[in-house]
């Protein structure tokens, strides 16, 4: 049994390498997907298209769901950036990229569907949220520069 040992290693590395190689190319494929799906969902003024599993005529859901076109932008987006980068990226900076994102497709439902009293707050709510988030992302930044843990 012994001598099996490495045609048994060797297999399965090749096996595990191969089956990352699939992973990566079916979530390239899905994010590929997130993003033209919700950029058509943004970028067209007719909310019904193919990417939607209904039709609108109402305001409020059509608010709703080019809000949510921007998040499936961003999701994709941050999938393929995953995917090619070897660096940790942090919680602040993919919460803030998806962020700008939906408060991007918000401002295309502003020109396309017109605005609420609602979307109005949750717009500037979100405004206010994007603030937060960079000024404390750039106060850690510095901050953990500045510490001495050798004291």
């Amino acid at each position: 049994m012994d001598e099996y040992r490495i045609y048994i290693i060797s297999f399965s590395d090749v096996y595990t390498n191969s089956l990352m190689i699939l992973f990566r190319i079916f979530i390239f494929c899905l994010s590929v997907l997130f993003i033209v799906g919700g950029l058509v969902t943004i970028l067209t003024p007719d909310l019904n298209n193919t990417f939607l599993p209904f039709e609108t005529d109402d305001k409020a859901v059509s608010t709703f769901a080019r809000s949510f076109g921007g998040t499936t932008v961003a999701i994709g987006y941050l999938s393929i950036r995953f995917l090619y980068s070897h660096s940790k990226v942090g919680i602040g900076n993919v919460v803030l990229s998806i962020m700008l994102v939906t408060l991007f497709s918000k401002l295309f439902s502003f020109l396309y569907d017109g605005y609420t009293n609602y979307s109005m707050l949750t717009f500037i709510i979100g405004v206010i949220f994007i603030i937060s988030l960079y000024a404390v992302q750039r106060s850690r930044k510095y901050q953990i520069g500045d510490q001495n843990f050798l004291k």
